[in-house]
């Protein structure tokens, strides 16, 4: 206070910095006179040095819109990080999304965004790794701290802080992000030696007790990927007993915090798996193996059961703490779930494709029916005329019956045959009579050959070799290949169509055989898609003959191609082995 009343304010300022303390270059000493009215100007501030990347170092990404504090955290950190320097919220969100870092530092408030809706805006990108976050801030308030912790960043820093402090937990967020990523990659790559991850964990852990403030940073970090990690992460002693699990495994078993702990790995395992399981972990602790990896089933508390990739490793003793089991569980269920649909779709799609088949045969097959059915009607009303004369010649009408009997019987055999290869299921291997079968698969395109001008030629050895395999399911083949082998001969009216079936001994065992045309042939560079599902050169062709073909003969143990022997037309060959 004045004397007389008043307030007086006395500023004292060094003639010269403290050592240590950051001053920026430059003075005011050249800056221009200010008109007027007209406000100063900012001086120009030093600029970092280019940013260049240096092979090796994490990316630390800093979003600040304070030049000197930009500055000063350039300064800070560059010796360890490649630093990436941004003005504000959405220039630096841009920048996390082209080239994720491996640290975010940001300030809350900033321009355009601020640092909140920065990370909030990361958080709600599924496609965006787990980055860590430090928040710097002026604000010391707890209800802000305690919120951002716990939803968006990993830590908060508030202003004024020491270059020490700052540098500390960077080191010890990137360490957990580094120890984080080493995991997701074992996870991915299902990789056996889970003894590199475990060691980097303990080295990391070692490195943070250097000091006690590190210490409980990197705990803090660690407990957060615990808790919330997809995966599920267990320790277990000697037993399989696990100590501890984090809240995935929980769920994926269907247990409680209290009450997984003590319960037995080992127990956990499908029953027929328990004595591999049990001679694993035992091996693990005896030092026969570092580690292992294993696809295998837990049951869950409720029933049902867990299928998992399975990756677990020995932690070595560790002051009080005897050696542990580490054990990382990966739920695969809903894939072994997909892979049993693929396979049922599969097979469903074999039947679907018999179908499309036979739709392609329906005129054959009318026809095939129609003239037993028609000789059928024939005789028996000559016998019904035999019978209606005042003397009825009795013989007349037992030999038209006869008759009848035999075209009824041969129209029923047609119909089972077809009822045979629309029925669904799996291979029925049995001796098939090879000149029959062929002869079937003749009669039924019978009237589609005629219709096209093809002349079919078959020759078989003599005497026609011994054959186990589904003879419905080579019948498909068969068709599959001989009308493909029409279709292509339709449009050339200026030769002959010939169709030429071959069966000949394979020299690998087995048989192969070979259906042959003289049309146009297969046009270069389709032959690697033309077994692919739904891939037709028809215009209206469904493009499934090939795909479902070549499945039938792999199921047989053979093999389906495109023979290029350099002969007229195309040539599709494919082999069926002994058994």
């Amino acid at each position: 206070m004045r004397p007389g009343g008043g307030a007086l304010f006395q500023v004292e300022l060094p003639a010269r910095a403290p050592e240590g303390a950051f001053v920026r270059s430059g003075g005011g000493k050249d800056m221009p006179a200010l008109a007027e009215g007209a406000f100063p100007l900012a001086p120009d501030l030093p600029r970092p040095a280019a940013e260049v990347f240096h092979p090796g170092k994490p990316k630390v990404l800093v979003a600040e819109d304070n030049p000197d504090l930009r500055l000063f955290l350039y300064d800070v950190l560059s010796d360890e990080y490649n630093v990436i320097l941004r003005e504000d919220g959405e220039a630096a969100f841009q920048a996390a999304i082209a080239d994720p870092p491996d640290l975010i530092i940001t300030d809350l408030m900033m321009p355009r965004w601020g640092g909140e809706r920065f990370v909030r805006a990361l958080s709600e990108r599924r496609d965006f790794p787990n980055v860590p976050v430090l928040v710097l801030s002026a604000r010391a308030d707890d209800a802000l701290r305690e919120n951002l912790l716990e939803h968006l960043v990993q830590d908060y820093l508030t202003k004024p802080f020491s270059a020490q402090e700052l540098r500390a937990r960077a080191r010890n967020l990137v360490t957990v992000k580094r120890t984080v990523d080493i995991l997701q990659r074992e996870l991915n790559s299902q990789a056996s030696d889970i003894l590199e991850l475990t060691a980097g964990l303990v080295a990391s852990r070692k490195s943070l007790q250097r000091s006690f403030a590190a210490l409980q940073v990197s705990d803090r970090r660690w407990q957060g990927l615990y808790e919330n990690t997809a995966v599920g992460i267990a320790l277990a002693d000697r037993d399989g007993k696990i100590l501890s699990a984090n809240p995935a495994l929980q769920r994926m078993l269907g247990y409680a915090r209290d009450e997984i702990v003590g319960v037995s790995l080992i127990e956990l395992t499908a029953p027929c798996e328990r004595g591999l399981t049990e001679r694993n972990v035992h091996g693990l602790f005896d030092g026969d193996f570092p580690s292992y990896t294993v696809q295998k089933r837990y049951e869950k508390k409720e029933g049902g059961y867990l299928w998992a990739n399975v990756s677990a490793s020995r932690i070595p003793a560790m002051d009080e703490d005897g050696p542990m089991l580490a054990v990382i569980v990966e739920d695969i269920t809903a894939r072994m779930e997909a892979e049993r649909s693929l396979a049922a779709t599969r097979a469903e799609l074999t039947r679907v494709a018999r179908f499309t088949a036979m739709g392609e045969l329906v005129a054959s097959i009318a026809h095939e029916i129609n003239q037993p059915l028609a000789a059928v009607i024939t005789n028996s009303q000559a016998a019904l005329r035999w019978l209606s004369h005042d003397e009825p010649n009795l013989v007349e009408v037992a030999a038209a019956l006869q008759r009848a009997n035999r075209d009824a019987s041969l129209a029923g055999a047609v119909i089972s045959r077809i009822r045979g290869f629309l029925r669904a299921g799996q291979i029925r291997r049995a001796p098939v009579d090879l000149a029959r079968m062929l002869d079937e698969v003749l009669q039924m395109l019978q009237l589609m050959l005629t219709e096209a001008g093809v002349d079919p030629c078959v020759r078989l050895p003599d005497p026609p070799p011994r054959l186990i395999a589904d003879a419905v399911q080579l019948q498909q083949v068969l068709i599959n290949l001989i009308v493909n082998a029409v279709d292509a001969m339709r449009e050339q009216s200026e030769r002959a169509h010939l169709l030429q079936i071959d069966v000949v001994a394979d020299p690998a065992g087995g048989l192969r055989f070979s259906v042959r045309d003289n049309g146009p042939g297969v046009a270069a560079g389709s032959d690697a898609r033309m077994f692919e599902a739904f891939f037709s050169t028809k215009p209206d062709g469904l493009g499934m003959g090939l795909a479902i073909s070549r499945s039938i003969v792999e199921n047989h143990g053979g093999r389906l191609w495109l023979a290029r022997d350099g002969g007229p037309g195309a040539c599709f060959e494919f082999t069926i082995p002994d058994n």
